[in-house]
């Protein structure tokens, strides 16, 4: 079989396409693929920021369910600016990542929060004496709303949360839904459509964040991979999941590979 110059194009983009699936353009992205036992601070990879993290001793190490590499936030916190602002109150903010926990004892909060410059507006991981998964959603009541997942995550074991920050059917408020899985095969779209692991609905006022800050009072407990942000569950899932490709997928782009390398060999014989 002879292949064009057209059908290797073909080809390759192919397997580009089965790497990168067209989809919503992502809000941000980070999914910290950076050297292991380097700092977190002055790293600069993803999307839609303004420049490096900046602070704190969190640090890279070795990933988790096929991810090369991950965050594991340290006792101090490490910050870094959006592009440009965000607010709740033009659209649906999904927010998804990947999270491994050893233990739940040892401080009492670590985790990522969202600000608007100096206020803290939102806190999602492991909150404040909560020795659970879920959110502190600072309500602007000056009260710290916690909404811990109902259930008790396995130590060592990898899930997915996804996070939406969704329009509330209460003026002026954003609903708040937080759904969990360790079958990072899952469904996305099964999973939303679902019972929300922990909501808090028509409470929290619409907000503005431009920073996103990685902190906790203890280290060495909770790891982060694959942070990613879009308008629609689906992509911020795709975007946390992007570093691990199903097996049919490598079987696809390998297969294309091995036919595009006979094609070269058997025109260098000729």
């Amino acid at each position: 079989m002879r292949f064009s110059s057209l059908h290797l194009l073909f080809l390759l983009a192919v397997n580009w396409l089965a790497i990168n699936p067209v989809s919503a353009a992502p809000i941000f992205s980070e999914p910290f693929n950076y050297p292991a036992d380097y700092g977190l601070a002055g790293q600069n990879g993803g999307t839609g920021f303004s420049g490096a993290w900046s602070g704190g001793n969190s640090s890279i190490v070795s990933g988790f369910s096929g991810v090369s590499s991950a965050v594991q936030v340290g006792n101090s916190t490490s910050s870094r600016s959006l592009s440009s602002s965000i607010s709740t109150s033009t659209g649906d903010i999904y927010i998804a990542y990947r999270v491994n926990v050893s233990n739940f004892n040892g401080g009492n909060y670590t985790g990522m929060s969202l600000w608007n410059d100096s206020t803290e507006e939102f806190f999602f991981g492991i909150p404040w004496a909560a020795k659970n998964f879920g959110f502190d959603a600072h309500a602007g009541n000056g009260s710290a709303d916690i909404k811990s997942i109902n259930f008790t995550p396995t130590a060592n074991t990898t899930y997915l949360i996804i996070l939406g920050l969704v329009d509330s059917a209460t003026l002026g408020k954003v609903d708040i839904k937080l759904w969990a899985t360790s079958d990072l095969a899952t469904s996305v779209s099964t999973l939303v459509a679902g019972s929300a692991n922990a909501q808090l609905l028509g409470v929290k006022n619409d907000f503005t964040f431009n920073k996103l800050n990685v902190a906790g009072d203890y280290s060495g407990s909770l790891k982060l991979g694959g942070l990613g942000s879009s308008s629609t569950a689906a992509q911020a899932a795709a975007l946390s999941l992007s570093s691990i490709p199903e097996p049919s997928t490598y079987g696809l782009v390998l297969g294309s590979l091995a036919l595009i390398v006979a094609s070269v060999r058997r025109r260098r014989t000729k």
